[in-house]
């Protein structure tokens, strides 16, 4: 991986109606989490030319490799032509992206941005550079074909792959104490399993992590009657976990799911029987449970067993859902009209920064087909590059329909 830290802005990426070439100029740019090398900076430039209002927000000290970690962030708005009071739609999206690995075994570069058999390839070309750059295009278009009706904006964060402490979170509370509206949100993250048109996500199942430490006295094994091996209870718990059925799910979510992500003991040592084990698990809940409700759940199992065990959880998302209704049926319908394809309204996958958004706002997520992404030999597809400019082109034509008269 390169060691880049400035980019020049070549004009060869200046099309700013071209996605591909808008794509192709991010990519280059190895923004793996938190670095940023220039890639805010990079979007500022084009949407300045497009009359947008930039913002430059980082957040968080100097790198340090941990959650002070100083983060780059944009947020940018062009104002409606019309009405200085009309309805604000912004997309959200990050330019940091997943180290890349060993660039030996990729087919090319990274960070080179190669086309290839109608691909473009590089880390970040489906999670979301390609997405960020056909918004822009969309933009573009959009702003060229006459006065903007409604306001549109972009909230960028180079933060979503790491801790997001400093990131979107951060952003929308500055839009909070600045009184930045948005009306509308849709983030750019690759929804779609296989083709362009499948998938709009209208929320997400939370996240807990938990640590369950089971507790013992340390001893030698020759002398098992002076000790107290945690080893038999951090198995057993670990099987009753593995096997907990949390619940069936509903109409809106998948069933809630619980996962062992690591273990350890801290004793490398054949011969001593360690003081403590410690098992890792993550469960993705639904909005039939919640942090608490899940502790319960844990704690009453340790109890069955009489466990003698500490318990720490850290809640990184609650679950929520975007009410379906016009916002939902506008982006649906317009997925619809270009791909041939009536995308399914799923809350499946992981977190994403919609988290942080729908506190403020209603959102939605649609973006590349995540086969590829944070794999080797990453791509998108130019084609559905293009597929998802000219959606994002008519959300754009017909939200300004839609809620100019409403909002």
């Amino acid at each position: 991986m390169t060691n880049k830290k400035h980019v020049t802005f070549d004009k060869e990426f200046e099309d700013l109606a071209d996605p591909v070439n808008i794509a192709r100029g991010l990519i280059k740019i190895p923004s793996v989490t938190p670095k940023d090398y220039g890639a805010i900076k990079y979007l500022s430039n084009h949407l300045s030319k497009l009359g947008f209002e930039c913002h430059s927000l980082p957040f968080g000290k100097q790198n340090l490799g941990n959650a002070n970690d100083r983060i780059e962030n944009l947020f940018a708005i062009r104002p409606s032509d019309i009405d200085e009071d009309a309805p604000v739609l912004c997309f959200a999206g990050h330019t940091d992206v997943v180290s890349p690995g060993d660039p030996s075994n990729w087919l090319s570069p990274p960070f080179d941005a190669v086309i290839s058999d109608g691909k473009l390839y590089g880390r970040g070309a489906s999670d979301m550079k390609g997405a960020i750059a056909a918004w822009v295009s969309a933009c573009s278009r959009v702003i060229s074909k006459g006065p903007l009706g409604n306001s549109i904006s972009l909230l960028i964060t180079g933060d979503e792959e790491g801790l997001a402490v400093n990131g979107t979170l951060k952003v929308v509370q500055w839009l909070k104490k600045n009184n930045k509206r948005i009306d509308h949100c849709l983030v750019g993250e690759p929804t779609n399993p296989i083709k362009i048109g499948e998938m709009i996500k209208i929320g997400r199942r939370g996240s807990i992590n938990f640590q369950l430490t089971i507790n013992g006295i340390s001893g030698h094994v020759a002398y098992p009657h002076l000790a107290s091996n945690p080893m038999p209870d951090f198995f057993e718990i670990g099987r009753k976990l593995s096997l907990l059925h949390l619940d069936e799910g509903d109409k809106n979510f998948p069933p809630s799911n619980l996962e062992i992500t690591s273990i350890k003991t801290d004793n490398n040592l054949t011969n001593v029987i360690p003081e403590k084990a410690t098992i890792c698990f993550n469960v993705r809940f639904n909005t039939k449970h919640s942090q608490s409700s899940i502790e319960n759940i844990v704690k009453k199992e340790c109890e069955l067993l009489g466990i003698n065990y500490s318990l720490e959880s850290f809640l990184s998302a609650e679950p929520f859902i975007t009410t379906k209704g016009d916002f939902t049926d506008l982006c649906s319908a317009a997925v619809k009209e270009i791909t041939g394809i009536k995308p399914i309204l799923s809350t499946t996958g992981g977190t994403s920064d919609a988290r942080f958004i729908k506190n403020i706002c209603p959102v939605i997520e649609f973006g590349a087909v995540n086969e590829t992404a944070h794999k080797v030999n990453e791509f998108i597809d130019l084609k559905d590059i293009e597929l998802l400019t000219k959606v994002y082109e008519m959300i754009i034509n017909r939200y300004k329909n839609l809620y100019n008269d409403s909002l």
